[in-house]
């Protein structure tokens, strides 16, 4: 066998772990599965495997017997070395039986299926996908591993640890301890072994009727801010009611709305709020309701009558904009404005100009359609005439791509669990043995031969007879696999990382027929920005590329919708849409810049670094052109000290006749025009040096020499990275180190750039202006014109001893300052000036985010 690199080092790993439970992560096409039946293999035990689905456990069957020449069943009475099973032919239960225990609810099918496991003696158990432990039949297989002590575990999964929820981690953990061995997507598409790809987001807005809708809900919403913020109808108005409470004692996202709030001038902008990127975003309904939920809850349980029926009058309007008023306070109600954006018509029109596109951009392409339902869900009499009743489904969704004449060459076809369909002649042709009838248009089969069905359309995508097949992210993800695959779009709305992850590894797989293959997946979002609650499908979006690494258009691999276009913020949906989608087509035709990014990531890189992106209207340059000057380089030069005694010196000797010579006369006066040269030369010298103002990368070693002589990273400046895109744009981070380190690095040199805010300590650097020469600055530098203040970063400022740790870095790196403690009079006086103000000025326009890259 001729294992993959990957491959190979999972193997190594699980052979030198002493332990009898094992956690791989490999992401979709890596070669888990041959990776497992090379593990369980090796321990000459027998073997039973649980997989999510029957696809998955007949790909371990003829795994199984393909490397081992061995019989393999998925019979439940394990008459075979392997055994491959569904966690449902296990998790079986009696819907009568009672207990604590999920074992005691088995059904007796499932009971002796766990006796079963029991007699077989020691085994090995393979748990494919575990992280489908997390669903009904988790906390079973948690029971019945703990009884089996002599067995050894093998827990798979393409999942990352690092997308796992707190309560996923936590049940992993218990099962499998420490990870065993990783891989991450990037590692594996610079290795080879997975299809370098992008991707890309489609913006849409909702069509006019949906539009129209919205329009009442955003007046519903204005009249209900309206109300909230009246100030004459209790004693306590909403924003006084606010004003009263420390900052620091509200909750993260409650404060988080004050913020916003703030920003927008509402409210004072509170003492203690630190300011970030979620903060810097317009103020939505969400955020007036965050903070009234609070105050209304007081009015209500209060004696005024008055203002309980001003609290019940709030609740009636509540339902109007999506909400209602429980005992427990504000709670959603039903998701109609998230209904309406994810099924906008405008979805489907946007698919069919995605796949016309790409189809004609590249005529191997061959496209997946992925979405939630084979037949969409009944929608809440309020949509009557908003939504079309079956937007969203495959079928819907067909009949728009057969709408669109640049698509007859492509022959769409969609799958369901139980039904095919095209148009007539495609499926006349696709399926000769079925009765098609002689119409024409999009004829939809239904039938028990839906599995034969798929296997057809499946290898009519391979062999590009069909070049787009629509399907539900259920029927076409886990499990199912087609290596011609080169681009999905996604119009789904789930964002668990399975799903994602799932969905993802469909077009990643290599194609052995075309090993140029470049994949290129769509996210399919409507944003209606100015309405309320109009970012619901773009939080969607956020959360779909949460922790998922790819290509942006500068090249890098970096997780979060940055690297859909590094314009988009997490924190707020795009209004230029148009010219983002442009951008997207763009990039979705290079393929060549794309392979060419993934080329040039390093495959044994192990972890992502955080990086901080600067851009600024008016900031420090991003490296200094020349190196700040030392106390060393300042000391006056002996022949700028012999010219400034040589002058004098010169005209003495004159007028007591001492030079009478012409000869000698001309030497010292050649003599004294080149010490006076170096005299004024010495002095440009000093002032340039002077007025050089630090670089980022000056900032940014110092943090780092800080972090290092502080005990908290094993490398110093020497390990900084700075790079200037073409967009003008500062990246910098620290190479060398663990992710949390850089993280760190990241955060205090953000803190150290941006407006000062709340800081235990504050630390300056002597600035002088560019002024005029004087001749003296050559014999003695001159005073600092003024004090530039920055904050200790939050890291250095939790004592004395770790903010003096920062000083000495900060005055090797950038400036000999002083430290000054906000706790003493003259701290807090400064603090009080300086606090929200740049050190780099009012109009610096500094913009500083951080990202994760590979």
């Amino acid at each position: 066998m001729r294992w993959r690199r990957h491959q190979r080092e999972a193997l190594d790993a699980i052979a030198d772990s002493a332990d009898a439970r094992h956690w791989v992560v490999l992401p979709p096409g890596a070669g888990k599965t041959l990776a497992g039946v090379g593990a369980a293999s090796s321990w000459g035990r027998p073997v039973v495997a649980f997989a999510p689905n029957v696809a998955i456990v007949s790909q371990w069957r003829a795994a199984w017997t393909a490397m081992t020449g061995e019989p393999a069943t998925s019979d439940r009475d394990l008459p075979t070395v392997f055994t491959a099973l569904t966690y449902q032919s296990l998790a079986v239960f009696d819907g009568e039986a009672d207990g604590d225990s999920q074992k005691a609810r088995l059904h007796p099918n499932g009971l002796a299926l766990v006796e079963r496991l029991h007699d077989a003696g020691p085994l090995t158990l393979v748990l494919d996908e575990c992280h489908h432990l997390l669903e009904v039949w988790g906390d079973l297989l948690d029971e019945i591993v703990a009884g089996l002590p002599d067995a050894i575990v093998l827990a798979l999964t393409a999942t990352p640890p690092e997308l796992l929820t707190a309560t996923q981690a936590a049940r992993v953990e218990r099962l499998f301890g420490d990870i065993t061995y990783q891989a991450g997507i990037p590692a594996l598409v610079a290795e080879g072994d997975l299809a370098p790809f992008a991707e890309l987001a489609w913006f849409t807005t909702p069509s006019a009727r949906e539009e129209e809708w919205l329009d009442a809900r955003t007046v519903r919403a204005r009249e209900l801010v309206s109300e909230l913020t009246r100030v004459d109808a209790v004693d306590v108005p909403l924003l006084s009611w606010l004003d009263l409470h420390d900052w620091r004692d509200l909750q993260p996202d409650v404060a988080d709305a004050v913020v916003r709030l703030a920003l927008a001038g509402h409210l004072p902008l509170p003492e203690h709020a630190h300011v970030t990127e979620r903060h810097r975003t317009p103020v939505t309904l969400d955020d007036w309701l965050t903070v009234a939920e609070g105050w209304l809850v007081g009015l209500r349980d209060g004696d005024d009558d008055a203002e309980r029926a001003f609290q019940r009058r709030i609740a009636t309007l509540l339902p109007g904009v999506g909400y209602r008023f429980t005992r427990h306070g504000i709670r959603p109600g039903h998701p109609l404005v998230d209904r309406v954006l994810s099924r906008s018509s405008s979805k489907a029109a946007a698919a069919v100009e995605i796949a016309a596109r790409t189809l004609a951009d590249d005529d191997r392409a061959r496209l997946l359609v992925l979405t939630d339902h084979a037949r969409a869900a009944a929608l809440p009499a309020d949509l009557d005439g908003v939504v079309e009743p079956q937007s969203g489904s495959v079928h819907w969704l067909l009949e728009a791509l057969v709408a669109d004449g640049r698509l007859a060459g492509a022959r769409p076809i969609a799958v369901t669990g139980s039904t095919i369909g095209a148009e007539a002649h495609v499926l006349r042709e696709l399926l000769p043995d079925e009765d098609i009838g002689q119409g024409d248009g999009v004829v939809v089969l239904e039938g028990s031969t839906a599995d034969r069905w798929l296997r057809a359309a499946t290898e009519a995508l391979n062999r590009g007879w069909t070049r787009c097949l629509v399907g539900t992210r259920g029927l076409l993800g886990e499990g199912w696999n087609a290596r011609a695959v080169s681009g999905v779009i996604d119009l789904t709305s789930a964002t668990t990382s399975t799903a994602i992850v799932q969905t993802r590894g469909r077009s990643l797989r290599t194609d052995p027929d075309r090993p140029d293959k470049v994949a290129v997946n769509w996210t399919v979002t409507c944003v209606a920005p100015d309405r309320p609650q109009g970012d619901a499908d773009y939080r969607r979006l956020v959360r779909k590329h949460e922790g998922w690494f790819a290509v942006d258009e500068e090249g890098d691999i970096v997780d979060g919708v940055a690297h859909l276009d590094s314009h988009l913020s997490p924190s707020a949906p795009p209004t230029a849409i148009d010219t983002l989608n442009a951008r997207a087509l763009a990039r979705a035709a290079d393929a060549t810049a794309i392979r060419d990014a993934w080329a040039h990531v390093d495959p044994a890189r192990e972890n992502a670094v955080v990086t901080l992106r600067i851009t600024a209207d008016r900031g420090p340059a991003p490296v200094a052109l020349r190196p700040l000057p030392t106390r060393k380089e300042l000391t006056p030069k002996a022949p700028v000290g012999l010219a400034g005694l040589g002058i004098p010196a010169a005209a003495v000797a004159a007028m007591l006749g001492f030079i009478n010579s012409p000869t000698a006369a001309a030497v010292i006066l050649v003599s004294l025009v080149l010490f006076f040269g170096e005299y004024v030369l010495r002095a440009a010298q000093v002032r340039a040096s002077l007025a050089t103002e630090p670089a980022t990368s000056d900032y940014a070693r110092a943090v780092a020499d800080a972090l290092r002589e502080g005990g908290r990273s094993p490398v110093g400046a020497e390990g900084v990275r700075v790079e200037v895109t073409s967009g003008g744009e500062t990246r910098v981070h620290l190479e060398g180190v663990a992710e949390a380190v850089t993280q760190e690095f990241v955060t205090a040199l953000a803190e150290v750039l941006g407006p000062i805010e709340q800081p235990r300590y504050l630390i300056s650097r002597p600035a002088w202006d560019r002024h005029r020469l004087h001749l003296r600055h050559a014999l003695r530098p001159p005073a600092p014109d003024r004090e530039v203040w920055h904050q200790v970063p939050t890291l250095f400022g939790g004592s004395a001893a770790r903010a003096e740790v920062f000083r000495a870095a900060w005055a090797r790196r950038v400036r000999d300052g002083r430290l000054i403690y906000v706790g003493n009079p003259e701290g807090a006086g400064l603090l009080a000036t300086l606090r929200w103000t740049s050190p780099f000025g009012d109009g610096a326009g500094m913009r500083i985010v951080e990202r994760r890259h590979w």
